[in-house]
C-alpha cells in the first residue's frame, strides 16, 4: 500500500532565531513509518524540522503549519496514496504579527529581537489539516488520526475522538506519557475498539488495519 504519514511538530516563526512549538519529538511517528515500510508498504513521511526522522521510509521535511498544509496537499493531490496517517502536531495558532517597541512587525521580519525589547506578539487560529485531507486527495484515501489530550476523563477523551474528522483515531493522554506508560486507545466511529500498550503493537495494529485484517 502506498501510505502518506505526517509526523512530528510545526514551528511557528517569531523572529528569525524564535519560533513557537510543542514537545513532540516525532519518536512514534518515526517507529510508525520505519515499521510499515519493513512491512512492505511504500511510505512517505512528511517530517517537522527538528523531530526525528525515520531511517528507511522516504523524507519529506516540513517547518510551520502553512509549509505542511502545502506539503500534503501537492503529495495528496499528485499522487494516489492507500492511507493517511495523521501524526504530526500541528499548532492550532500561528503568528499574526509581532510588536516590538511599540513597532509593528510580521513573523519573521526581524532577524532576532532584542532581549531588552518589549514584546507583544499576536496569534492567529489555524484550520485542522486533517479536515481537508479528503478534499486535498485524489482517490479516497483510509484516513487514521492521532489525538492528544492532557489529563482528560473517559468522557472526555471519547469527546475528542468522535470530533477527530478520521476514519479511525488513535488517542493517547500527556498524563500517561508524563508517567512513562505508552497506552494507546483505538476508535472508530466515536466507539473504543481496543487499547493498545505500546509503540511496537501500535504499529502491528495499524499493519493489520491496513492489511484488512482488522474492521
Amino acid at each position: 500500500m502506498k501510505i502518506l504519514l505526517t509526523l512530528g511538530a510545526t514551528a511557528e516563526a517569531i523572529d528569525g532565531v524564535r519560533f513557537i512549538t510543542n514537545f513532540s519529538t516525532g519518536k512514534t511517528g518515526c517507529a510508525l513509518a520505519d515499521y510499515l515500510a519493513k512491512a512492505g508498504h511504500k511510505v512517505t513521511a512528511l517530517c517537522g524540522q527538528y523531530s526525528q526522522k525515520p531511517q528507511i521510509a522516504k523524507k519529506i521535511i516540513f517547518n510551520d503549519f502553512a509549509d505542511l498544509n502545502k506539503k500534503i496537499k501537492r503529495q495528496l493531490s499528485a499522487d494516489s496514496f492507500d492511507a493517511v496517517i495523521h501524526l504530526a502536531a500541528v499548532s492550532d495558532f500561528s503568528v499574526n504579527k509581532v510588536i516590538a517597541d511599540g513597532k509593528l512587525y510580521g513573523p519573521r521580519k526581524l532577524k532576532k529581537i532584542s532581549s531588552a525589547s518589549k514584546v507583544c506578539i499576536e496569534l492567529k487560529n489555524n484550520f485542522k489539516i486533517i479536515d481537508k485531507i479528503k478534499i486535498y486527495a485524489k482517490n479516497k484515501p483510509l484516513v487514521i488520526g492521532f489525538k492528544l489530550t492532557n489529563a482528560a476523563n473517559y468522557a472526555q477523551r471519547i469527546g475528542s475522538a468522535k470530533k477527530l474528522n478520521a476514519d479511525m483515531v488513535v488517542h493517547n493522554d500527556l498524563k500517561d506519557l508524563k508517567s512513562g506508560r505508552r497506552i494507546f486507545t483505538l476508535y472508530k466511529n466515536g466507539l473504543r475498539k481496543k487499547v493498545i500498550k505500546g509503540i511496537a503493537e501500535l504499529a502491528k495494529q495499524i499493519n493489520e488495519i491496513l492489511n484488512g485484517h482488522i474492521s
